[in-house]
């Protein structure tokens, strides 16, 4: 078994941490899904923890089919093609555990989170035990300046050059670019990964925490801090709405902008245009223009309908299968 806590400083409050948070969640269930990965929303409802917290629990299902090479979903069985996701979100606190039916409890990925205000960490947030602290390894996630990999790389998902034109903040230059933001937070993540299976379980579990977990973890808060203008505005019916659209398997609005040779053959027109008059044939990736009202009307069902977009146009990245913001 191998226990991590990532800690990430952000330039937030925690309450605007978790308007992001949804903002980001949707938006990166909605590329997961338009690159090929199904997911599947079993069960969502309310509950209330032992300590009397309430919030939200989500059963989800992804199917990873789509997403895997045709050899290997010939050779793998269909239960090798299966992650369950179950999420305890009753922010500051939420919980994620994942499991795959193929290696029953062979397998457990665990992601605990805890965000608090201001730049003074604490050292056992989570209350672990002595036996647990001797085990975890505590990794700070620089977003400013731990390296990405250059093919993935996007100068508009850079800290490092982003300025928000609404609220100001950024750059974030420097080593010490930490000592200087308001508002300020840290995001905790305490991450258990558990691959019991002999000859494979280092290997494996450190490919888990280091390629994967970690790499999404800095990826996902760059974009949340680049993405800050597109969402700080927004209401929480605003962003219910947004969320609820996913839930329908709804492309996301801000993808509408872009009209393909196949969406135009099923008579689908755009009568929006985005206000720095981009061109609509190629992505644009300078536009930060916030809410735009999209008018589509669908020939075949000859129904109109209207929508409110939290963004104009599209920006494609990685689709990330695990949820790290939770």
């Amino acid at each position: 078994m191998l226990i991590k806590e990532y800690r990430i400083t952000l330039p937030l409050t925690t309450e605007e941490y978790r308007l992001g948070q949804k903002y980001m969640t949707t938006r990166k269930s909605n590329e997961s899904s338009n690159t090929g990965e199904n997911v599947e929303v079993l069960e969502r409802s309310p509950f209330e923890d032992e300590d009397g917290n309430k919030g939200t629990y989500t059963h989800k299902l992804f199917l990873l089919n789509k997403s895997l090479p045709r050899y290997a979903t010939a050779i793998l069985p269909k239960s090798a093609l299966k992650i369950e996701e179950k999420s305890w979100n009753s922010f500051p606190h939420t919980k994620t555990v994942y499991s795959c039916p193929f290696f029953g409890e062979k397998f457990y990925l665990c992601i605990e989170s805890m965000h608090k205000d201001g730049l003074e960490e604490e050292e056992n947030i989570f209350n672990l035990s002595k036996d647990t602290l001797k085990k975890r390894i505590v990794d700070h996630v620089d977003i400013a300046n731990d390296p990405i990999d250059p093919k993935e790389y996007k100068i508009e998902e850079d800290p490092n050059h982003f300025k928000s034109k609404l609220t100001g903040r950024g750059p974030l230059t420097g080593k010490n670019w930490k000592k200087d933001i308001k508002p300020a937070m840290t995001c905790y993540k305490l991450v258990t990964v558990n691959f019991n299976y002999w000859g494979f379980q280092n290997k494996i579990e450190n490919l888990v925490q280091t390629n994967g977990l970690r790499e999404v973890i800095l990826k996902a808060h760059r974009c949340l801090i680049c993405w800050l203008d597109e969402w700080i505005n927004l209401s929480e019916k605003e962003l219910e709405e947004y969320e609820n659209s996913t839930n329908k398997n709804s492309p996301p609005q801000h993808q509408q902008s872009i009209i393909s040779s196949d969406t135009k053959k099923h008579g689908i027109n755009k009568i929006n245009k985005c206000p720095k008059n981009c061109d609509d044939d190629r992505e644009c990736q300078h536009c930060n223009h916030l809410m735009v009202t999209t008018t589509t009307t669908e020939t075949i069902t000859r129904t109109t309908t209207t929508t409110s977009s939290p963004m104009c146009c599209a920006q494609k990245i990685n689709a990330d299968s695990i949820n790290v913001m939770n």
